[in-house]
């Protein structure tokens, strides 16, 4: 920029239209003129530290700090070392599925390609980093999502502004790995910042260019700067920046609305991207504190053909499947879903048997669901216990968990529709079993004991996921729970788990709630 060469008269900049003499100084002032000594012509090196090379010094080459710095009481900056050549490295994973036995989703992915990086050997680096490391993370340990493994590494190859986005969280995450996040000039921190500044620029140009742009990559770079946003703690901002990606990419393929069904994914590009994206949306609409809690999408998805006739199989080949079944099952046992004039209707009364109402009628046929899905998932489930399977308990187990909180919720009264008052058989009918023993107490104490061993694996995360994983479901019994015992033991949870953030539900924070929900509890049984 011209600001940074341009130089005032103070610093030595001469204006030609002054003439020389004002800068002359006088006579009396000037310095006699001494006999110029020659000086011994010696070879040039090019080998010195950083730091006599400024000061246009012999530099005596002396490792870790040369003498001549030492000496004189200044920071020896170091040795240059040679740039190493660019390479090219395989836009693979390297972390392969532990199932081999799933079929691979129709994705147009190049699985030999190689990435060739044209900028400097440090952006290697940190897409390396991205590509074994943060892309798992993201994905909260789901080897058979391609959309964090396969689909961002190839949209790095196909955009430019998509490489320095998800370069730019590889810098975040190696920050929060070496625990120097908040420090302010971590290099990291820094080379994140520059690489976020680089891919608006570069984002810029790709929507500016001649010919329509690829479309699908709006929905990534939104995807990724939601990411990244989340990962800075600017969670509102984020999903600002991701609506307005939404809004973009619909008034190109001139849409009012994006349909999404759980379970009409038919493995494309694209599909997977809006899966994802529905993913965030069903993740947004359950924030606890939300003002638009009525809100059936946050960022403009429309979940359709929730009332299409579907059939559970008998067993799931793969957990993406398993998946995507279980968040159908999920977003029908929204309380918003479960009273809609949709849902499920029931014969008239007789007078032979008590009145039943439509969202009762609903919420048994959803937990005999959630029970049929139990049933076709444990034989993977049951495989991802033993030592082969290993390698696939985490998410296997945080399915279970999520199932276990969907039961929970239609156990009790948080399926009750807010606007009847007198609607009370979630409390009564299916709180207990025929034998009066307590359902919410053994599903609680059951997610518990999975969450621990969840915690407890070498696979789990403590950094950022993009989903939803066993926080929400921990936050469910936190609010549900009347015993002290499950009260400290989702605590203690909060407690193991810090600093994992899973989209925007922090463990700092739920941690924080939860003690003083437990210390309410602590108090008003005090007084009793």
């Amino acid at each position: 920029m011209e600001s940074s060469t341009w130089k005032d008269s103070s610093s030595g900049h001469k204006n030609p239209k002054v003439p020389l003499e004002v800068y002359r100084p006088p006579s009396y002032l000037a310095p006699a003129v001494k006999e110029r000594k020659t000086r011994t012509s010696k070879p040039k090196t090019r080998s010195g530290c950083k730091t006599c090379k400024i000061r246009r010094v012999k530099c005596d080459e002396g490792k870790p700090d040369c003498a001549r710095c030492l000496k004189f009481g200044v920071t020896c900056d170091g040795y240059e070392t040679k740039k190493p050549k660019r390479e090219i490295v395989a836009i693979v994973p390297k972390r392969e599925l532990a199932i081999k036995e799933q079929s691979p989703p129709t994705l147009q992915l190049q699985s030999d390609l190689k990435f060739h990086l044209p900028g400097e050997a440090e952006d290697t680096q940190y897409f390396r980093f991205f590509r074994d490391e943060t892309a798992y993370d993201l994905s909260g340990g789901f080897f058979d999502e391609p959309i964090w493994n396969q689909m961002v590494l190839q949209s790095c190859h196909e955009a430019p502004c998509i490489q320095k986005i998800a370069l730019s969280i590889a810098g975040l995450s190696r920050a929060m790995k070496a625990n120097s996040f908040k420090e302010a000039q971590d290099p990291h921190v820094e080379y994140a910042l520059q690489q976020y500044n680089k891919s608006l620029r570069q984002f810029r140009l790709f929507v500016s260019s001649n010919g329509p742009p690829d479309e699908r990559m709006l929905l990534m770079a939104g995807l990724l700067i939601y990411t990244f946003e989340c990962l800075q703690g600017n969670l509102e901002n984020g999903i600002e920046q991701i609506k307005s990606m939404m809004s973009v990419f619909k008034d190109m393929r001139s849409l009012k609305q994006l349909d999404y069904a759980h379970l009409h994914c038919k493995g494309s590009f694209e599909n997977e991207l809006v899966s994802e994206l529905a993913r965030l949306d069903g993740q947004l609409l359950g924030r606890v504190y939300d003002r638009d809690i009525g809100n059936t999408t946050i960022i403009g998805i429309k979940h359709g053909h929730v009332w299409d006739p579907f059939t559970i199989p008998d067993c799931f080949t793969d957990m993406r499947t398993a998946r995507r079944f279980l968040e159908h099952l999920q977003h029908l046992s929204r309380p918003d879903v479960v009273h809609d004039d949709k849902a499920q209707r029931v014969a008239e009364p007789t007078s032979e048997g008590p009145e039943i109402s439509r969202g009762e009628e609903h919420v048994r046929i959803m937990r005999a669901s959630l029970a049929k899905w139990w049933s076709a998932f444990k034989p993977t489930y049951d495989f991802t216990c033993t030592p082969a399977g290993d390698d696939n308990f985490v998410p296997a187990a945080t399915l279970r968990i999520a199932a276990l909180a969907t039961s929970l919720i239609l156990q009790t009264n948080m399926t009750m529709d807010l606007c009847n008052a007198n609607e009370s058989w979630a409390d009564t009918s299916l709180l207990t079993t025929p034998r009066g023993t307590s359902m919410f107490e053994s599903t609680a104490t059951e997610m518990l004991d999975l969450c621990w061993k969840v915690v407890a694996h070498r696979r789990f995360v403590k950094g950022f996921v993009f989903a939803g994983g066993i926080m929400p479901p921990l936050w469910c019994l936190l609010v549900m729970a009347r015993k002290r015992e499950l009260l400290i033991s989702v605590v203690e949870l909060f407690r193991e788990i810090v600093p994992r953030k899973e989209g925007y539900w922090n463990s700092v924070t739920c941690l924080q709630t939860a003690e003083g929900v437990l210390a309410k509890w602590d108090m008003d049984h005090a007084e009793a």
